[in-house]
């Protein structure tokens, strides 16, 4: 089953997902406008007053915990593919579609390794960030393209109240983390952390 708003974030992956199999990624971070629908059904992402700080780290977490749930290496999504790491250095908050006044959020994507059950994965995953307060906004899967071989993937969008957005992907040759986190005023946000 297709969700209507999933299709432009099914489509970004599955681009992400072909561009990084054949070499063609730029940046270590996302920078696709993964656009998203907060929890109450507005365009855009939801509004905090939280500092910089602790929702870089916020971010952080939820990257972490994705790797440890789903098990493996996992890599930024850059070219180089180079190991994902605990740092806090080099993020900056990209703009929030629309906000007015300007306000930004951390964005990022990982990439993990394929898994034999997408379903399986995807199954634990949620199980695994429901008991945590996320909701399941949508489900995508699809298979892979068949000049990259044969298999599916499944992506799954989990929000949080406080509008962190989980974009997961479990497939046949690879898995990925896309995050977006919620917007915020702090000036901080636009300096890169060292």
């Amino acid at each position: 089953m297709t969700f209507p708003r999933l299709t432009p974030v099914a489509a970004t992956v599955a681009v992400a997902l072909t561009l990084v199999l054949s070499g063609c990624t730029t940046t270590s971070e996302s920078e696709d406008p993964m656009f998203q629908s907060d929890n109450a059904g507005n365009d855009g992402a939801m509004s905090t007053s939280k500092p910089a700080p602790e929702l870089l780290q916020r971010m952080l977490d939820l990257n972490e915990e994705t790797t440890k749930v789903h098990g493996g290496n996992w890599t930024f999504s850059g070219p180089d593919r180079l190991p994902w790491e605990r740092d806090t250095t080099g993020y900056f908050g990209r703009v929030c579609p629309g906000s007015e006044p300007l306000s930004h959020r951390y964005t990022g994507m990982i990439m993990g390794p394929a898994v034999d059950d997408p379903e399986a994965a995807v199954s634990k995953y949620v199980s695994h960030f429901e008991k945590q307060g996320f909701t399941e906004v949508g489900r995508y899967n699809e298979d892979v393209p068949s000049d990259i071989g044969s298999g599916y993937y499944i992506i799954v969008t989990l929000e949080d109240a406080e509008g962190n957005a989980l974009i997961y992907q479990a497939g046949n040759h690879l898995s990925s983390l896309s995050y977006e986190g919620p917007c915020s005023e702090d000036p901080a946000m636009t300096i890169p952390t060292t």
